[in-house]
């Protein structure tokens, strides 16, 4: 039985891990385009609401882009 090859595990880690990142990144866009809306209607509870726990997913992408 031949040993898969450890680079293309790698590869492939690597692929799913920044696919991952590009989802968070995506949501949080999302997020801050109905943050943008709330400030302009001059909603700002809203808006901080939507802001709750953007830094900790910010975090969360960082620490995945770091193992990529």
């Amino acid at each position: 039985m031949t040993e898969p090859n450890t680079s293309d595990i790698d590869q492939a880690i690597r692929e799913r891990i920044l696919a991952r990142v590009q989802e968070r990144n995506r949501k949080l866009i999302v997020r801050l385009e109905a943050v943008a809306i709330d400030l302009n209607h001059s909603r700002h509870l809203a808006a901080l609401g939507g802001l709750d726990r953007f830094e900790h997913e910010i975090d969360a992408m960082r620490s995945f882009l770091r193992i990529a």
